[in-house]
């Protein structure tokens, strides 16, 4: 692929300093090379760049370089250069090795890959793509433009908005963990809700989202889930909510917009976070959390020996405020 540095001008709506050069692809500040265009979100990342010959530079500040784009801010332009000069292709058609049971409604440029399963009276609106060996139950509606990754597992009743992407391995809709201990044994009870995912939604590898007992766990719009990702059953996640690697959401949980939760963060049941909520990487959220606050509660790694002295001091504390 060639393109001139004009032409990412225009795309990314920067301003272009220097010469117009002719680029043959991207690279990064990591390991940049020549003729590409290079996006640079700090003079730091500058600094390791700049005697790349024949690159054309991405930043947000003026610089002392023979070719460079001037923008407001690097991450959206990075973006939308992606998005236009390598944008992601899906094909069109149902697989004659895919199994599409009665009553399902295919919309235009639909893709059913082999070995997919849809189930009864499925609604599959415009551009939806269904990869290989995934299921979708019955009576679920898939908003138009949504992609299911291979191998996505989508239990019946659910219900997907627009433009939402489900990476491989991802279940949605399977049972919450809801039992009653009696003296007689454990009793399951049968969840008979299920899981609404609204526009725009992504959900990464591996992660899973249980179906609500008698209503609906509910995702909203705009949130980003990443890989291995657990939500319990009757969860309301607010719109625009980043959720990284290995959190864990109770039963019940609910969270506001704009809510962070860093990696490996484990939310209690029945707990309500507030909007504009960022809690730090492996806390635990036992109470509710006030809105546009910043929580954490964890420990960084520290040297082992050093760690089973602090122990000990931490066993002693009860005798020394005793005393």
């Amino acid at each position: 692929m060639s393109f001139r540095s004009s032409q990412v001008a225009e795309c990314v709506g920067g301003v272009l300093f220097g010469k117009d050069l002719n680029l043959e692809g991207i690279s990064s500040t990591t390991k940049p090379r020549e003729k590409t265009v290079i996006f640079c979100t700090s003079l730091r990342e500058y600094d390791k760049v700049k005697d790349v010959e024949n690159s054309t530079l991405v930043i947000s500040q003026r610089i002392d370089h023979k070719s460079y784009i001037l923008v407001e801010d690097v991450k959206l332009s990075l973006a939308r250069f992606l998005d236009f000069f390598f944008k992601e292709e899906h094909p069109v058609g149902v697989s004659p090795k895919a199994h599409v049971e009665e009553g399902t409604v295919i919309g235009k440029d639909v893709y059913v890959g082999p070995f997919a399963y849809v189930g009864k009276k499925v609604v599959l609106e415009d551009k939806v793509k269904v990869y290989p060996f995934c299921y979708v139950g019955d009576y679920t509606h898939i908003g138009e433009e949504s992609v299911l990754f291979s191998g996505v597992k989508v239990y019946p009743r659910c219900v997907i908005g627009k433009r939402v992407r489900i990476h491989s391995g991802a279940v949605i809709g399977a049972d919450g963990f809801g039992y009653h201990i009696t003296k007689e044994g454990i009793f399951k009870l049968n969840h008979i809700g299920n899981v609404i995912i609204e526009d725009d939604v992504e959900i990464g590898a591996n992660t899973t989202i249980d179906r609500a007992m008698i209503d609906s766990t509910r995702i909203g719009k705009q949130t980003k889930i990443d890989n291995l990702v657990m939500i319990a059953h009757n969860c309301e996640v607010g719109e625009r909510n980043l959720i990284v690697s290995q959190v864990g959401l109770s039963g019940s949980v609910k969270t506001g917009k704009n809510v962070v939760l860093a990696g490996q963060v484990g939310v209690a049941d029945h707990v309500n976070i507030g909007d504009s909520v960022q809690v730090a990487a492996k806390s635990g959220v036992a109470k509710d959390l006030e809105p546009n606050k910043v929580y954490g509660a964890n420990l960084p790694a520290i040297e082992w020996s050093k760690w089973k002295r602090i122990y000990v001091y931490l066993l002693k504390l009860p005798e020394l405020f005793k005393r």
